[in-house]
Formats: C-alpha cells, structure tokens, sequence
C-alpha cells in the first residue's frame, strides 16, 4: 500500500475524528488531519471558493494553521493569501482572483501526502501503528 492510500483509509477508518467528531471539539492533531483533509478535498473539487462554501469556518480558519504543523509553508502560505483575498473583496472580483490561487494550490508547492503520512507517523499515540506495507 502506498502512502495516499494509507491515508484514504486512515481518514475512513475510526482512528481519525474526521467526519466523525465536531471539529470543535478533536484533540489538536485530529484537528490538523481533518483540517488537511478537508482542504486537499473541497479545493481539488472545487477550489478555494468551494471550500470556503463548503467547509466549518472553524476548518477554514484553522486550515493555514494546520499546514504550518506538518511543514507545508508554501501551501499555508496559499492558504493564507485566499482566506485574506476571500474576507477582504466583492465575491465576483475575489472569484477571479482566486482562481490563480486554485492554480497555486495545484502546483503542490510542499508534497502533502508524504508530509502529512509524516505526521501520522510521528503521532501514532493519536492515529494508531502504521502498517508495516507503506
């Protein structure tokens, strides 16, 4: 099993709080997976306004934060820069703008999977023994 795979079945199985638990209310490194998790989804889907839409502020805000944790400045850095450029203009004009930073997002300026199976890996206490396939 590769890494991303790991890591789908990690985020369906009952050792993550994601999709499980309010977010409010997990432990900081439940939080740092879901927040993750749910970004990498709703923004491949449908970019940075369909998480913003889609999403709890609370994961929204919080998403930026949860990059910093596992090292993926550049990505948080992305982040960042859509959650000001969403809070600071018109919906049509942020729309657009936002856009390039969908394409930004893309590029996967930090490698996420690897960073984040890193993660788990290190918090094993939180997300159980990882399997010895990956």
């Amino acid at each position: 099993m590769d890494k991303n795979s790991y890591l789908i079945d990690l985020s369906e199985s009952d050792r993550t709080d994601f999709g499980h638990v309010d977010f409010a209310v997990q432990s900081y490194e439940q939080r740092v997976f879901s927040a993750i998790w749910a970004l990498e989804s709703q923004v491949n889907n449908g970019g940075f306004v369909g998480f913003f839409d889609n999403e709890d502020p609370l994961i929204v805000s919080f998403a930026a934060s949860a990059l910093q944790a596992i090292g993926a400045t550049r990505c948080a850095e992305i982040v960042d820069r859509a959650v000001a450029l969403a809070s600071s203009l018109e919906p049509g004009h942020a729309a657009e703008e936002l856009d390039s930073l969908d394409s930004a997002f893309y590029e996967y300026p930090d490698n996420l999977t690897e960073l984040l199976y890193q993660y788990v890996a290190v918090n094993q206490e939180t997300f159980g023994r990882l399997s010895s396939g990956v």
